[in-house]
């Protein structure tokens, strides 16, 4: 009769988790599932490969972090090509953002020429929980990937209001031939 309980109290056994330590992680698996199985569902233009695009890369800049409402956390990033037409790079963007609410995230790409010392910057907003490529909203031309950064050594840092740094990594613009 040792394994009979005879105090009218019900006991727990000792090997058994508490249902607080079962519940938080019933919790994390529910929230990690809906993350992994956002880029398949959320803004399905780009989402699948804007995973890929926010690790890390030659001329490739990525910032992981949260946003100011602490409602969304990811990564943002920005690839960089100085070898297309002259005098100017071309950056993408990619955005793997998931979160419950409005993310009110800025990120800021800043250059400067550090041959000629011109300067200056681009901005992405991204209001909400997104995973996606390209060009970003509101800049919806695609002109506007274009940088008229000037040719030379252009060096780059990526910034978001959520604190994430990233940078500076140097892309090489190549001048006009002629």
């Amino acid at each position: 009769m040792a394994g009979v309980n005879i105090t009218g109290r019900s006991r727990r056994s000792a090997h058994r988790l508490p249902a607080t330590i079962v519940a938080s992680l019933a919790a994390t698996a529910l929230a990690s599932s809906a993350v992994l199985a956002a880029p398949a569902t959320a803004h399905a233009q780009g989402s699948a490969e804007a995973v890929v695009q926010v690790l890390p890369a030659p001329d490739r800049l990525v910032t992981w972090g949260g946003s100011p409402t602490g409602a969304c956390a990811g990564a943002v990033s920005t690839s960089l090509r100085g070898d297309g037409y002259p005098g100017t790079a071309s950056v993408s963007w990619a955005f793997a953002v998931a979160g419950v609410g409005p993310c009110a995230l800025t990120a800021t790409l800043s250059w400067r020429n550090l041959d000629t010392g011109a300067r200056g910057e681009k901005v992405a907003q991204i209001p909400h929980p997104r995973f996606s490529l390209g060009v970003p909203d509101p800049v919806a031309h695609p002109y506007d990937a274009i940088i008229s950064t000037g040719s030379g050594r252009v060096e780059y840092r990526l910034t978001t209001t959520g604190g994430a740094v990233a940078g500076p990594i140097v892309v090489d613009t190549v001048a006009y031939p002629g």
